[in-house]
């Protein structure tokens, strides 16, 4: 399993892709399903903003959508690409409060 942590961002291979995702497992999502991981969809930080307003901006012109959220297998998780800074780790954690009634 790979070793990864709330708040990072990974590259994702999804068949003949690679995508950014953002990590958004809590500890006892991890403990149930520990071969799978919790993430967050991240796309270009306008086309974000336009569906959601729950993202974070993560640099480089692209944003996490925090509502937008699937599992994918630990298995597919290929390189930590990154980590969100304290602020954005708060403003993750709110807005997962907000949309799920959960604190991670």
């Amino acid at each position: 399993m790979s070793d990864h942590r709330f708040g990072e961002l990974w590259a994702v291979q999804l068949g003949d892709r690679e995508d950014t995702r953002l990590i958004v497992s809590g500890d006892f999502y991890h403990t149930l399903y520990g071969d799978n991981v919790l993430t967050a969809h991240v796309e270009p930080a306008d086309m974000a903003t336009t569906l959601t307003a729950f993202v974070v901006d993560i640099g480089n012109g692209q944003a996490a959508m925090i509502d937008r959220i699937s599992t994918v297998a630990a298995a597919r998780l290929k390189g930590k690409v990154g980590d969100l800074n304290d602020s954005q780790l708060q403003a993750v954690r709110g807005m997962i409060a907000t949309i799920f009634g959960i604190t991670v």
